[in-house]
């Protein structure tokens, strides 16, 4: 008898249990997005990390990293895409992340770079950006993530995160091309108090 090697796809479904309980999407709003993003907002001037540029995670770290970079008053925001998932579709196939720019970020030694995105689901994703970070000669003890929620069975906790899940999340900006019937409002229990 001979073993079947697992395909991606078989990966993944194995792994969904532990990272998704699939009882249903959280639907978060705009007013709670709101309260989540202040929270992190509160989180970093708490810590006296201050910032010289925002660097957002297109698409998903777009509308906080705007929001924090306001909150905090950093003069600079840069962005890079990194492609993660293999379509918008919910419990999406991953696909290891990809840093999709063709140009070096405007960043160097001495720069202190908050980085924002939506959510960290394993952590790779930050990994492939401070590796990004650090070809751009930024130090690693200059560089800290925000995101506005962390998945519960994620091995990377980010320094500022606002929410902890064990389900999918439908963002704001997501409702237009995503049905939320199945959602479940967004409880407030989730949020991390610090």
């Amino acid at each position: 008898m001979t073993d079947t090697p697992l395909t991606q796809e078989s990966r993944d479904r194995a792994a969904a249990p532990a990272m998704w309980s699939r009882q249903g999407p959280y639907l978060l709003d705009w007013a709670s997005f709101g309260v989540l993003v202040d929270d992190l907002a509160d989180q970093v001037r708490a810590d006296g990390f201050v910032p010289d540029a925002v660097l957002a995670l297109a698409r998903g770290g777009l509308t906080p990293a705007g929001h924090l970079t306001c909150a905090l008053d950093v003069p600079v925001t840069h962005v890079v895409r990194v492609r993660r998932t293999a379509d918008d579709s919910r419990y999406a196939t991953k696909n290891p992340p990809v840093i999709d720019s063709a140009t070096p970020l405007p960043l160097g030694a001495g720069r202190r770079v908050l980085v924002v995105d939506d959510i960290v689901g394993t952590g790779e994703t930050a990994a492939v950006v401070l590796g990004h970070l650090a070809a751009a000669g930024v130090a690693a003890d200059d560089v800290r993530f925000a995101a506005v929620v962390r998945n519960h069975q994620s091995s990377y906790v980010p320094e500022y995160c606002a929410a902890v899940i064990d389900d999918w999340i439908v963002f704001p900006w997501e409702t237009a091309r995503e049905s939320t019937a199945d959602c479940r409002p967004f409880p407030a229990a989730l949020r991390v108090r610090t």
